[in-house]
């Protein structure tokens, strides 16, 4: 059954039917604010941090669900009668009220027709400043005049999710709030800088600044009592738990309509004032409207295609960019799943994420680049999970806050863990991403910049990336394959002293992203080292990891072999396989055997598991996921951030029709119809999806913060599409389906308009037959200047 269709003209997912079964999410903002709101305008908001710096409070894992949130309530003065705009949390039944929702890019629209009185709620975060903007509409329908009270209603944090959850004692009694000038300003005292507003552009009838006084004792957001009552009490206090409710009263003329606008912003009430007067002027608004459009149309044009796959052109043209470039700007722990409670930037997924979006945001990841690799110690190995400031020479001299509750803060020295919770993989990513941003940009000399070691000294970045190489070269067990570590990117999987088979694929081919470098440079003697060392890595893998039919996926530290036909339960693995192939490691006729194998033992109508048969008994010299529930996450699952690397691998074997197969099968597009079973967001990928050992097969979890997002860009956009910058030309190699004629592709590069043309005559899946630039043949695509504009036709055969 569907909720909601698709609107590809105006970018947004329109949500048809409000009673979904699982919140469906939006991210607004795109610089240092960020509000994650569902499709009942529940959610919260924060400023930089979603740990330390939440501006309005949010229960997670609730009941009801997903509150509180950013309210709008309306009431008929006359007959008392009341809801909100959006469906929650006053909930009119859906045979008496409609609702919608729309949600595009960096903006939610929340509509309801009630009693004659149509009224929307628009979300967005203005880009010049630091503030949520709540636009308004409410229009009268009726042939008479209506009398109708508008209020605002939000919680606000004590700043740190801690804080919010648990030790009232110090939060309660030093924050306060209070109101003037029509202003609400939340005063977290025990902060320097600890205040948050809360305004609108009319002069308010009345108002709440205390959460109690507004909902009353026990009511909720269901039914609070200053809405009931139709006018607030004008409450405040120094201490407490503080909102922003603000009232205004209106009569509308049949067919009048009004627009109101509510503020949330970060600052004290003088910074109120100024936001108040900017804002007020609805013009301003829509500028703010105007501006997002436009940043995000310019992202768009970076790369657009046309393909007969019509959910590949709506994924790839709007909402898997869009999902890849959410999870750069603002990491993986702002959600509705992870709420906060821990923050910074996780190792591998950053470096992940830098490596998918650098042709629409290359500020960005370079930032985030840089953040990875100060984060980087001497001995070649990845801080797992760390805050980038502790290494920002430019972040040193602002004033913590420090609890007069007494916990030890630990030393900057103590960030810098032990071989004993490093993670193998996690640097290994930092090599292709580095080679991917200098690929894409042109920007040769950010390989000689000079960066910080998170333990002290300093390199370049050509030089931190041997030290990634070499850590992986000198942590190799028994049988020559790098060790696993703490983990090898799958967490449950805590192979201790064991081996990765994963790990010694990942790092051969971070030792060619290297080599192509290195070659480029003509450093000669590096060159011949880590030739020498992909061979052996080569070597390695081909004598200790083949199986029969496919790849193990380790060897535990007690010398016993994971992932071989003869095991009853775990006994394929798709992330060793997938990278065996994408690597380039595998022999040909092994990786055809090897992805047969997955398709045949893991392959399922909703994606690849992970691995199977599901574990059922614990085990631990294989680690935690042998205690995770069949189907569930790490065990058995269709867990969504490696497929995309098996279809990169059908394409490396030149297999168009299967990796489609297994593009269209993960394909959150092609879900739509059955939110039944899939219950999540048909826009967005999710973590995983329950596998067929569970009774839920079918049920996607966890949506936008995972690195499928970027990884199916990459794959789509990089080895089906087969678009990939190089060094000094751009490759145009795809694989498709055979029963394609072809497909276009709109792609600027280092600045210049390629606008290419594939045509499949003879229905190949891969080969490029001939090449046509500007009507010329030609054997390679150089990189051109800035501005310039090309037509590139290109005949597969």
């Amino acid at each position: 059954m569907q909720y909601g269709h698709f609107d590809n003209e105006n970018h947004e997912y329109v949500i048809d039917r409000v009673d979904l079964p699982t919140s469906w999410t939006n991210y607004i903002g795109v610089k240092d604010m960020c509000a994650v709101l569902n499709h009942t305008a529940g959610g919260y908001i924060f400023y930089k941090s979603p740990e330390y710096h939440r501006i309005t409070r949010f229960r997670p894992n609730g009941v009801p669900m997903d509150r509180p949130g950013h309210y709008v309530y309306l009431r008929d003065d006359e007959s008392k009668d009341y809801w909100s705009i959006s469906w929650q949390p006053v909930g009119k039944p859906l045979d008496q009220a409609k609702y919608t929702c729309r949600h595009g890019m960096s903006y939610s629209v929340y509509e309801c027709d009630y009693s004659k009185i149509r009224a929307s709620q628009k979300m967005s975060i203005a880009m010049d400043d630091p503030v949520e903007i709540w636009d308004v509409r409410i229009k009268n329908e009726d042939d008479r005049p209506r009398a109708i009270s508008v209020f605002s209603y939000l919680e606000f944090s004590f700043h740190q999710i801690e804080m919010d959850n648990k030790n009232f004692q110090m939060s309660m009694y030093a924050a306060g709030s209070s109101y003037d000038k029509g202003i609400i300003e939340c005063d977290l005292f025990y902060e320097e800088f600890g205040y948050q507003f809360f305004t609108a552009n009319f002069e308010p009838d009345s108002y709440d600044c205390l959460r109690d006084k507004f909902l009353g004792l026990y009511h909720t957001e269901d039914n609070p009592v200053g809405v009931e009552r139709g006018s607030l009490s004008n409450s405040s206090e120094l201490g407490n738990n503080h909102c922003g409710a603000l009232h205004k009263r209106f009569t509308l003329a049949p067919g009048e309509e009004i627009r109101v606008i509510f503020l949330l912003g970060e600052g004290n009430r003088e910074e109120g004032v100024r936001i108040r007067g900017k804002y007020a002027d609805t013009e301003m608004v829509d500028q703010v409207y105007r501006q997002l459009e436009h940043y995000w149309r310019e992202k768009q044009a970076k790369l657009q295609i046309q393909t007969p796959n019509q959910g590949m052109n709506t994924l790839i043209n709007t909402w898997t960019l869009y999902q890849a470039e959410v999870n750069i700007m603002f990491s993986r722990f702002a959600s509705f799943i992870e709420v906060g409670g821990r923050t910074g930037l996780g190792y591998r997924d950053t470096s992940q994420d830098s490596m998918t979006v650098i042709h629409s945001n290359p500020e960005k990841c370079r930032q985030r680049i840089v953040e990875l690799l100060r984060g980087l110690v001497k001995q070649g190995y990845g801080l797992h999970l760390f805050q980038p400031e502790w290494f920002d020479p430019n972040e040193k001299n602002k004033k913590p806050f420090k609890s007069p509750t007494v916990v030890p803060t630990p030393k900057l020295s103590d960030m810098i863990h032990g071989l004993e919770d490093t993670c193998s993989d996690d640097a290994l990513w930092l090599v292709a991403s580095i080679n991917e941003y200098v690929k894409e940009t042109g920007e040769f000399s950010f390989l000689d910049e000079i960066y910080t070691y998170a333990d002290g000294g300093k390199g370049s970045v050509y030089e931190h990336m041997k030290r990634i190489l070499d850590f992986s070269a000198e942590q190799v067990g028994a049988d020559g394959i790098c060790k696993g570590l703490r983990a090898d990117w799958n967490d449950c999987l805590n192979l201790g002293g064991g081996e990765s088979a994963m790990v010694s694929f990942l790092h051969y081919w971070a030792i060619g992203k290297f080599l192509e470098l290195a070659e480029y440079r003509g450093e000669a003697e590096d060159v011949e080292t880590y030739t020498a060392m992909a061979e052996r890595v080569k070597k390695a893998c081909d004598q200790v990891l083949w199986d029969e039919k496919w790849y193990i996926r380790g060897i535990t530290k007690n010398g016993r072999k994971i992932g071989t036909s003869r095991d009853k339960e775990g006994k394929i693995h798709l992330e060793s396989n997938a990278w065996a192939v994408l690597s380039g490691a595998a022999p040909y006729e092994k990786g055809i055997l090897a992805m047969d194998s997955v398709y045949e033992e893991l392959f399922t109508e909703y994606g690849i598991m992970l691995n199977g048969p599901a574990y059922t008994e614990p085990d631990e010299d294989i680690g935690f996921v042998t205690r995770v529930y069949p189907g569930l996450k790490e065990n058995a699952s269709v867990f969504s951030h490696p497929n995309p690397w098996a279809w990169a691998a059908e394409c490396r074997l030149g297999r168009g029709d299967r990796a489609m197969e297994f593009y269209n099968a993960l394909c959150p597009y092609y879900q739509n119809d059955k939110i039944e079973i899939r219950e999540a967001e048909p826009y967005s990928y999710c973590q995983f999806i329950m596998g067929k050992d569970h009774t839920a097969f079918g049920r996607a979890r966890h949506p936008f913060m995972t690195g499928t997002g970027g990884w199916a860009y990459f794959s789509a956009t990089h080895y089906m599409l087969g678009v990939r910058p190089g060094l000094d030309t751009l490759t145009i190699d795809p694989c498709i389906p055979k029963e394609w004629d072809g497909f276009s592709m709109k792609r600027q590069w280092r600045g210049a308009d390629y606008a290419i043309e594939v045509e499949n005559p003879k229905h190949v899946s891969k080969g490029v037959q001939t090449l046509y630039l500007d009507g010329k043949e030609v054997k390679e695509i150089p990189a051109d200047v800035r501005g310039s504009s090309h037509k590139v036709k290109v005949i597969m055969g």
